[in-house]
């Protein structure tokens, strides 16, 4: 893990009173839930935004393939 540089944010207060219940339940600082909270989000779209090349991905070869077949069978008569 890299150097940890302090910084200010402006929260919901609904949403700092999560953290803090969650951080005294777990013995953990407002710094380490909110930290993990991130990398569960950055983790969470990377995975969405895979999803979408691979599903685009699969289009543009399914696509491909049909162009082929097409060109193959004219071929062949």
């Amino acid at each position: 893990m890299g150097y940890k540089q302090k910084v200010t944010i402006t929260l919901d207060e609904s949403i700092l009173k999560e953290i803090d219940k969650f951080s005294n339940e777990h013995g953990e600082s407002r710094s380490n839930v909110v930290e993990e909270a991130m990398r569960e989000w950055r983790q969470k779209h990377l995975e969405k935004e895979l999803i979408e090349g691979y599903s685009s991905m699969a289009k543009e070869d399914l696509e491909t393939a049909e162009v082929s077949l097409g060109a193959g069978t004219e071929a062949m008569k």
